[in-house]
């Protein structure tokens, strides 16, 4: 297998949803959830900013929920972000990777292809390892609360175990949460059509993350830096505060 560097050219962002994390008890939402302000910008600013850091210009935008029509508005052709978008309608909260597989088409042109979620935040550019034809790669990032996310068990610099949201660690490794931000090869597709919905009727990110590692071919780098979700109140005014500080030393 030999690796080459290059930029992405194609990227797909998931900006459905409505944020049910951020409602406060018994009001409606009113605002896709990536539309949340944050220290001058939008929380999609920041996220299709990892996508633009890694050098993709053509970028599939996944809608869904009640205010999808908002998030159109705001981003438009993505001029402004120096990229092409398309918009694509994922009806139900079905999962991240079958999000994914709707956009087969905007993707195929090319080895490799980007993933972000529209909630994660990178406080510095997210850079993957020198492209391997063969392989996918997953960034993994220390959190405190791992119980949130997906996690992949590190062994021997490699992925030993994943599991979404697990109840219990392994203790004899190191734990890292699955960040929101993969690369994925044309791979995916055959691997997502063996997928079945998990216990919560959704299409897992880790089940196709399991068929990459079951093969040999699943990579990752830990992020050093500051990562976070945003979809919390306490996450967001955690990046909020982060931010400030930054700006004001």
């Amino acid at each position: 297998m030999s690796g080459y560097n290059r930029a992405m050219k194609n990227g797909i962002i998931l900006l459905g949803g409505n944020g049910a994390r951020m409602l406060v008890a018994g009001s409606p939402s009113i605002v896709n959830k990536h539309l949340t302000y944050l220290h001058g910008k939008l929380v999609v600013d920041y996220s299709l900013g990892t996508l633009q850091s890694l050098g993709c210009t053509n970028v599939s935008v996944i809608l869904g929920g009640d205010h999808f029509h908002q998030v159109a508005a705001y981003l438009q052709d993505g001029s402004r972000y120096g990229m092409n978008l398309n918009y694509v309608f994922q009806g139900a909260a079905t999962g991240i990777s079958q999000a994914v597989y709707l956009c087969k088409r905007f993707v195929q042109d090319d080895t490799h292809f980007a993933v972000a979620l529209g909630d994660s935040f990178f406080d510095e550019p997210v850079k993957f390892k020198p492209i391997v034809l063969e392989q996918a790669q997953v960034i993994l990032c220390k959190h405190k609360q791992l119980n949130r996310f997906g996690v992949a068990s590190i062994s021997n610099n490699s992925i030993a175990h994943i599991e979404e949201k697990p109840k219990t660690l392994y203790p004899r490794m190191e734990q890292y949460a699955i960040a929101g931000c993969y690369l994925f090869n044309q791979q995916f597709f055959e691997f997502f059509e063996k997928t079945r919905p998990s216990a919560r009727s959704e299409f897992e990110i880790v089940d196709i993350l399991q068929q990459y590692l079951d093969v040999g071919a699943l990579e990752h780098t830990v992020y050093d830096h500051y990562w976070s979700d945003v979809g919390t109140h306490e996450s967001l005014q955690e990046v909020q505060h982060l931010l400030y500080t930054k700006e004001t030393k």
